[in-house]
């Protein structure tokens, strides 16, 4: 192979590698930017997606509770002897009833767990965000006050968690919640990161308790809303009026978020067009300069050689 032959070739393949790494240099700068763009809009958004999570969870209860009142209200208009604790048994262990299947795939989620996911979790010395929540909502549920991660890891120990706690969680007196625990959960039933798919993400066995935590607090808001009140048909009929005045208080606020978010979607969609069309027109011509240098690269190469 002659200098002159190799110098040639050597410049080729150098100008195909400058035009390939021009591309990538492009490929990661338009991905930045688009990652930051991304990121630029999550402060504007996210508020107003915690908003229609909580509204919507609230909207739920809302919901519920009329429908509850309404229920007695026409028993009572239908029944002039109506007793609520009596006629009114049925439907209430219906509701109750209604509740189980999510508290069962609860359990079921706990008794797959195994030892090796308990390891996993407890190895974490400073644990994801999402798992230092879960195990702080599930402490406050055993009605322990001390909720910090140590804490959590005695609870997790195979010889409590798979002995003493899964028994615990199947028996556990969803009936009699105190006050204090429900309110002290509800903060965590209004965040949209406490959901079983999204905690399992971070931790399988956190999912587990994340489910088993939230149809124990289900269970136990819908047992005060169903609950045995004794108030007379005008009284209730003022709850009715009062919980519906709420419920479209609700949906407008939800409405009224749910807007601006697909306003601000939008407007983030529209940006992401610019940079992929102005990425575009950059790397188009990058591209064909690259495939000209690699067919010089080709046309060198396969030439005849000259010793």
């Amino acid at each position: 192979m002659s200098e002159d032959f190799a110098k040639s070739l050597k410049d080729a393949q150098d100008n195909v590698n400058n035009r390939a790494n021009q591309m990538g240099r492009l490929k990661v700068e338009f991905d930045h930017n688009i990652n930051k763009l991304a990121d630029s809009y999550y402060p504007k958004m996210r508020p107003l997606r915690v908003q229609v999570y909580r509204s919507i969870h609230e909207q739920h209860f809302i919901e519920k509770e009329i429908q509850w009142k309404e229920a007695i209200l026409s028993k009572m208009y239908k029944m002039p002897n109506f007793q609520e604790s009596v006629h009114m048994a049925r439907e209430r262990e219906d509701e109750l009833m209604q509740l189980m299947p999510k508290f069962q795939d609860a359990i079921s989620s706990l008794e797959a767990l195994t030892p090796a996911d308990m390891q996993v979790l407890r190895k974490y010395e400073h644990p994801p965000e999402l798992v230092l929540l879960t195990m702080e909502a599930t402490l406050i549920l055993k009605g322990e006050y001390n909720t910090d991660w140590e804490e959590a890891k005695v609870m997790l120990s195979d010889a409590y968690f798979f002995s003493f706690f899964i028994q615990r969680a199947k028996n556990y007196d969803k009936d009699n919640i105190a006050d204090e625990v429900m309110t002290k959960l509800e903060q965590y039933m209004l965040n949209p990161d406490f959901e079983p798919a999204v905690v399992s993400e971070a931790s399988i066995p956190c999912g587990a308790l994340c489910k088993w935590v939230r149809a124990i607090y289900d269970y136990g808001r819908t047992k005060r809303i169903i609950k045995v009140n004794g108030l007379g048909a005008d009284d209730i009929q003022g709850d009715v009026d009062r919980l519906k005045e709420q419920l479209y208080l609700k949906r407008e606020e939800v409405a009224g978020a749910e807007k601006k978010l697909s306003g601000l979607q939008n407007e983030l969609e529209e940006r992401r067009r610019d940079l992929k069309l102005r990425y575009d027109q950059t790397m188009d011509p990058l591209q064909e300069t690259f495939f000209e240098a690699h067919h010089q690269y080709g046309t060198i190469y396969h030439s005849p050689r000259h010793n």
